[in-house]
């Protein structure tokens, strides 16, 4: 049986906008379209996309399967912020991961690391959730979604274009007192380059353990926000390291150790493009 949960309100569509001089900036609600996935001893951010009545969540295929056991997370939740920026109350649902893929509604993309998971159908006045998936809390203003439409194919991103990256990083940084875990950041950059073959682009802006999943939007030649893809890794850089029996050791007091090599973070992400999402999507 299917189960129906009500909503307060249909779910809220914001348009991602930008400055009437060409300043980009993101509309203060738009901080509510990442959203907060967790999963136990883990994590990352995702987002909701609508296509006609069906809503998805997008996040990256990391997030919620475990690479080296090779395993679908059982479950994991999901936190949304209120489309009212006003409004403290958010929406969570839990997801049982094991029984959604079992009925097929959780498709993957291995090689670009993308998942994308059936939730819902959208109906007046609510949505009735997949099997698998129950709304425990909800804010009154609703949740943001971003239609299917805004989802821009890697053929028409630019090189050097301006970007913004939400997510939420704190799950790398926690217990840190200047980040509120419970609320998303946004990072700007620029799009570095392109990998055709894999079809991948290449941002100047650094991801940290949490942003995973998390959606790039590029600032178009007509001053729109687009979305792009999701952010998957970043791209490491060989460091030295000083050993720990080398240091404050005076001079010729200890044997010379070789400093270690460490990867560090260059600074320059990976982004598996939209068009991940969108062959995942139209699979449904």
């Amino acid at each position: 049986m299917r189960r129906t949960t009500a909503v307060a309100v249909l779910l809220g569509l914001t348009v991602l906008g930008s400055h009437a001089r060409g300043q980009a900036y993101v509309p203060e609600d738009n901080l509510a379209y990442p959203v907060q996935v967790v999963v136990v001893d883990g994590g990352g951010t995702g987002f909701f996309v609508r296509k006609d009545q069906n809503l998805f969540l997008v996040t990256a295929r990391h997030v919620v399967y475990d690479i080296v056991t090779r395993r679908l997370a059982p479950e994991f939740m999901l936190r949304a912020l209120s489309k009212d920026v006003h409004e403290t109350a958010v929406t969570v649902m839990h997801v049982n991961a094991a029984q959604m893929q079992e009925a097929k509604q959780i498709r993957m993309d291995e090689a670009r690391d993308v998942a994308v998971i059936r939730l819902a159908t959208v109906r007046p006045g609510g949505m009735d959730t997949t099997p698998g998936v129950v709304v425990s809390e909800r804010s009154k203003g609703g949740i943001i979604t971003a239609p299917f439409g805004y989802l821009t194919r890697f053929s028409d991103v630019d090189v050097s274009s301006q970007i913004f990256m939400f997510g939420y990083p704190s799950l790398g940084v926690k217990g840190y007192a200047q980040i509120d875990p419970t609320r998303p950041l946004v990072r700007g950059g620029i799009v570095s380059g392109v990998n055709a073959t894999l079809k991948t682009i290449i941002i100047d802006a650094p991801v940290y353990h949490g942003n995973s999943g998390g959606p790039v939007v590029q600032l178009s030649r007509t001053n729109r926000l687009k979305i792009i893809g999701i952010a998957t890794q970043f791209v490491p850089v060989a460091e030295e390291v000083l050993p720990l029996n080398r240091l404050d050791v005076p001079q010729g007091t200890a044997p010379v150790t070789p400093n270690v090599m460490a990867l560090g973070n260059s600074g320059y992400s990976v982004v598996a493009s939209a068009d991940a999402i969108i062959d995942l999507i139209d699979s449904f």
